[in-house]
C-alpha cells in the first residue's frame, strides 16, 4: 500500500496525540489503526472514531471530541482517513470511460466492495484501491485562538470536527488532484450565514409569517437549487460527458495547451468564473469532462431547473450543477437564499460557470450576453470587497452539431421540443452520427477590477460598466473562436445561393477566402490552416453525410451545392466565422453609398459605415464608434493600397477600385442575408395599419410567410433570410426607431426604413454581380487554357 504522506505529528510535544479517524466501515477502521501502529512513534496516542465525510452525524462527532476536551489536557489533533479510488485505473488513466466508472461508482464503497477490492488487489498485485490520507495536525491552543478570533455558529468540539474535515479534504486533493475540490456542509454554512438570517427576519416581518416557517421555506429553496457535488458524482458525469461526445465526435478534443497552463496559473492566484458559448446540449457535459481531465477545479455550473427531471437532475447536482428557476419573480426568500449561496461559493473560492448567452444559439452566432448571473456573481465579490475576480470566456466550436435540424425548424417558426427523460435518451441515441471535431479555446479573460467604479469608497459597478464588461466578454470570446473548414465551405456555398459549383471552382473560392483570412491572421483550426484537397474532400463528404450539402456525381463534374430548404443549416456553420468578416463587409457596402469627392467623400464613407453598423448592432458585437472606424480603416489599409485617395476621387474611382479587391465579402455570404431579412420584416410592418396596435407574434408570423413567398419567387437570395431570430432582431430595430407605435408619422417612417433597406439590398447585389463577373472571367480563362 502506498504511504503517500509522511508523519505530521510534532517531534516535541508535552501533551497528548489524538488521532481523529474519519471512518465509514470496519475495514477503514482496521486499515487506519494498522497504519497508526506501524508509523506512530507515540505508543499511548489516543484514537477517536468520527464520521466526517457523511455529514450525517455532526452531533455525534462533536460529542466524541467533547469527551476528549473535558479531560483538560493539552492535545494535538491529527485527522486521518482512507480514500478510495472510484476507478482503480484512474491513477494511470484519468480519462475513465462510463463503462469503467459505473462498476466502481462510489469513493466510499460499502464493506463488501471494499473487501472485494482488497482481495482483488492482493491476488493480482495491481494498483492499490485506496490510500491513507494524513492531514496536517494542530494543537488545542492553535485551534482555541482561531475559534475565538470571530463569532461562531458552532461550539468548539464541532468546530474541531469541521477543521478536521476541511484539512482532510485539502490533503486528499493533493493526492487526487484539484478536480475533486468540493464544498462540504452546505446547509449549515449557507443557512447559518448571519446575512441570510437577517434577510429572512426582514421577510418574516414584512410577510407576517413566522421566522421558523420562513426558514423552512429557505431550506427548501436551497435544497432545490444547490449543487451537492461528490467525488463519485464528478467522476460519473465526467465519464457520461466522454460517453456523449465520443459517440458523435472525434475522441481527441482540440485545445491549446498554453490555454490550460494559463488558466492553472490564474486559478492559483485569483478567484475565477467561467462563461461559455452555448451551442449544444453537449456543452455542459463536455466541459465537466474537459475540466476533470485537465485537473482543473470542478466548476459549479448554472443550469435551468428544466434539466432537473427524473434521474438527470440528481446526477447533475452531484457533479456541481446549480439548477435555478428561469425567473425569480417576487419570491424574496428564493432571491435571498440564492444571493447568500453565491456569496458562500465566492467566499470559499469555488469557481462558477454559466452560459454567457443564457441559452443555446440557434443561429451559430454569439447572442447578446445575459446580465442576470453576471450581476449576481460580480455583486457577490464586491460585497466581500474582493475585486480580484477574473471572468474567463470559453469558446466551444463544433464541426457539426446534432441539434442543427431542430434549430432550423425553430427558425422556420416551429415549436421547441419539451425536455424530459425520454427526450434525453432520444438525444443520446441521436449522437451516433459522425459530427467531426470539437474545438475549445479560452479567451484572455476579463478582470472585474478594471470595471469597478473607482469614485465610490466601496467597490461598486454602475449599470453601464456591467454592460461594458458583458460586451467585452463577448468580444474576447469571439476573437478566439477559430475558423473551421466547415465554416469556410458553407461561406463559399451560401454565396452561390442554391447554385452548384465544381471542385475546381470550389478550390478557387476557398483559396481566395484563405488569402483574405491570412491578411488579418484570424484564428483557425489546424485543418483550416493546413487545408489540402484531401482534407477539403473529407469535410465535404461529412457535410453531405449529414445532409448539410448535396453532392451530385451524375455529370462530367462532381458538383456541390446547398440543398433547397437547407440554407439556414449551412448558415449556422458559416456564422462561426462571420464575426471576423463583418467589419470589412460593412466597409465595402459603405463605399457603395459614397457620392461626394475630396475630404467629404471620406466623411461620407465613415458616416455610412456607422449607419450600417448601427443597423447590425443586434446581430454582432461592435467596438465604439471611433474604435470601429479605426479598425475598419486599418483593415482597408492591409487590403488596398491608397484606398483613401481613390475614395476621395469620387464615385467612379470607387466603382473601378472594387473589382480590383481580391475578394468582396460584403455581399451574399455576409451582410445580404440580414439585410434581406430586415427588408422582408419592413415590408410586413408597412402592411400593419398605423392606427392599430402591433401584434409582434403576428408580425413575425407574417414576415415568415412573406419570406417563404420571396424565396419561391427568387426575390430573396436563399431561405437563410427567412429566420425567426433575424426577424426578432428586426423587431428590436423597429422598436428603437419607434416604429411599433400608432399615429400618422409612423407610416412614413416605416416606409423610410423599407427604402433604406431596399437601397442596401441593391448595393449588396451590385457587389455580388462584381464577384460573379470575376468568377466568369476566371472560368473563361481556364476554359481557354483547356483546364475545364
Amino acid at each position: 500500500m502506498a504511504k503517500r504522506l509522511k508523519n505530521v505529528w510534532p517531534k516535541k510535544f508535552a501533551g497528548e496525540i489524538v488521532f481523529l479517524l474519519d471512518v465509514e466501515t470496519g475495514m477503514e477502521k482496521q486499515l487506519l489503526e494498522d497504519y497508526i501502529r506501524e508509523h506512530c512513534p507515540v505508543p499511548d496516542a489516543r484514537i477517536v472514531h468520527l464520521s466526517l465525510r457523511s455529514g450525517k452525524t455532526p452531533a455525534q462527532n462533536g460529542h466524541a471530541i467533547k469527551k476528549i476536551l473535558a479531560e483538560d489536557k493539552q492535545q494535538y489533533f491529527i485527522p486521518l482517513r482512507v480514500t478510495w479510488w472510484s476507478n482503480p485505473l484512474a491513477k494511470e488513466n484519468i480519462a475513465a470511460s462510463l463503462v469503467d466508472a459505473i462498476p466502481w461508482f462510489g469513493w466510499t464503497p460499502g464493506l463488501v466492495r471494499q473487501k472485494l477490492q482488497l482481495k482483488n488487489y492482493l491476488k493480482k498485485k495491481n494498483a492499490s484501491p485506496y490510500e491513507i490520507v494524513v492531514a496536517k495536525g494542530a494543537s488545542q491552543d492553535e485551534i482555541d485562538k482561531r475559534f475565538k478570533s470571530k463569532p461562531r455558529d458552532v461550539d468548539l468540539p464541532r468546530y474541531i470536527a469541521k477543521l478536521a474535515l476541511l484539512a482532510l479534504e485539502r490533503t486528499e486533493r493533493g493526492i487526487k488532484g484539484a478536480r475533486y475540490k468540493i464544498p462540504r456542509m452546505i446547509d449549515e454554512e449557507v443557512l447559518g450565514r448571519p446575512q441570510l438570517k437577517e434577510a429572512l427576519e426582514e421577510i418574516s416581518q414584512s410577510s407576517k409569517k413566522g421566522f421558523d416557517e420562513i426558514r423552512e421555506e429557505a431550506a427548501a429553496c436551497l435544497k432545490e437549487m444547490a449543487a451537492t457535488p461528490t467525488p463519485e458524482g464528478l467522476d460519473l458525469v465526467a465519464a457520461l460527458g466522454r460517453f456523449m461526445y465520443t459517440r458523435g465526435f472525434d475522441e481527441q478534443l482540440d485545445f491549446l495547451k498554453e490555454d490550460i497552463d494559463r488558466v492553472h496559473e490564474l486559478l492559483a492566484d485569483r478567484p475565477m468564473a467561467f462563461v461559455f458559448t452555448h451551442k449544444s446540449h453537449v456543452d455542459g457535459f463536455l466541459l465537466y469532462t474537459f475540466f476533470h481531465d485537465m485537473n482543473l477545479p470542478p466548476v459549479h455550473t448554472f443550469g435551468g431547473i428544466n434539466m432537473g427531471f427524473m434521474g438527470l437532475g440528481a446526477m447533475l447536482r452531484k457533479a456541481g450543477a446549480i439548477l435555478i428557476r428561469r425567473t425569480f419573480g417576487s419570491d424574496e426568500v428564493y432571491k435571498a437564499v440564492f444571493k447568500n449561496y453565491i456569496d458562500y461559493l465566492g467566499e470559499k473560492r469555488f469557481p462558477l460557470m454559466w452560459s454567457l448567452e443564457g441559452t443555446r444559439s440557434r443561429t451559430g452566432k454569439l447572442m447578446p450576453p445575459r446580465f442576470g448571473l453576471i450581476n449576481y456573481v460580480i455583486s457577490s465579490y464586491l460585497r466581500e470587497d474582493d475585486t480580484d475576480l477574473v471572468i474567463m470566456p470559453i469558446s466551444i466550436v463544433y464541426d457539426q452539431i446534432p441539434e442543427v435540424y431542430d434549430y432550423d425548424d425553430l427558425q422556420a417558426g416551429g415549436d421547441k421540443r419539451p425536455e424530459s427523460a425520454f427526450w434525453f435518451m432520444q438525444y443520446l441515441k441521436g449522437l451516433k452520427n459522425p459530427h467531426g471535431k470539437i474545438h475549445i479555446r479560452f479567451g484572455k479573460g476579463i478582470k472585474v477590477s478594471d470595471y469597478v467604479h473607482s469614485a465610490s469608497p466601496c467597490p461598486t459597478m454602475e449599470r453601464w460598466e456591467m454592460q461594458k464588461l458583458g460586451f467585452d466578454l463577448a468580444v474576447d470570446v469571439n476573437n478566439v473562436t477559430p475558423i473551421t473548414v466547415n465554416s469556410l465551405i458553407c461561406f463559399v456555398l451560401l454565396e452561390q445561393g442554391h447554385r452548384a459549383i465544381s471542385i475546381s471552382q470550389f478550390t478557387n473560392e476557398i483559396n481566395r477566402l484563405l488569402a483574405f483570412v491570412a491578411i488579418y491572421q484570424f484564428p483557425m483550426t489546424e485543418e483550416a490552416k493546413n487545408i489540402t484537397p484531401e482534407i477539403l474532400q473529407k469535410f465535404l463528404d461529412q457535410l453531405a453525410a449529414t445532409g448539410v450539402i448535396n453532392i451530385t456525381e451524375e455529370g462530367i463534374d462532381v458538383l456541390y451545392m446547398i440543398p433547397y430548404g437547407g440554407a439556414r443549416i449551412a448558415a449556422y456553420y458559416r456564422n462561426g466565422l462571420i464575426q471576423f468578416f463583418i467589419t470589412g463587409a460593412i466597409g465595402e457596402l459603405a463605399l457603395m453609398a459614397v457620392k461626394s469627392s475630396g475630404d467629404g467623400a471620406i466623411e461620407e464613407f465613415r458616416q455610412e459605415a456607422l449607419r450600417i453598423r448601427d443597423l447590425m448592432k443586434y446581430e454582432f458585437f461592435f467596438e465604439g464608434s471611433e474604435q470601429f472606424l479605426t479598425l475598419l480603416e486599418g483593415q482597408f489599409d492591409k487590403r488596398i493600397k491608397d484606398w483613401r485617395e481613390m475614395v476621395m476621387d469620387g464615385r467612379e474611382a470607387i466603382r473601378k477600385m472594387l473589382p480590383t479587391m481580391d475578394i468582396l465579402i460584403g455581399q451574399s455570404g455576409t451582410l445580404r442575408p440580414f439585410i434581406e431579412a430586415y427588408l422582408v420584416f419592413a415590408r410586413a410592418l408597412i402592411m400593419v395599419p398605423e392606427e392599430g396596435e402591433v401584434d409582434i407574434n403576428a408580425l413575425i408570423k407574417q414576415s415568415l410567410a412573406l419570406g417563404k413567398q420571396g424565396v419561391l419567387q427568387q426575390r430573396i437570395h436563399c431561405e437563410e433570410s427567412v429566420s425567426q431570430n433575424y426577424f426578432e432582431n428586426a423587431v428590436k430595430i423597429a422598436r428603437g426607431k419607434n416604429l411599433l407605435g400608432v399615429g400618422s408619422p409612423v407610416k412614413e417612417e416605416r416606409q423610410a426604413l423599407y427604402n433604406e433597406l431596399l437601397e442596401l439590398r441593391a448595393n449588396t447585389r451590385i457587389l455580388a454581380s462584381i464577384s460573379d463577373a470575376r468568377r466568369y472571367e476566371k472560368a473563361l480563362s481556364l476554359a481557354v487554357q483547356g483546364h475545364i
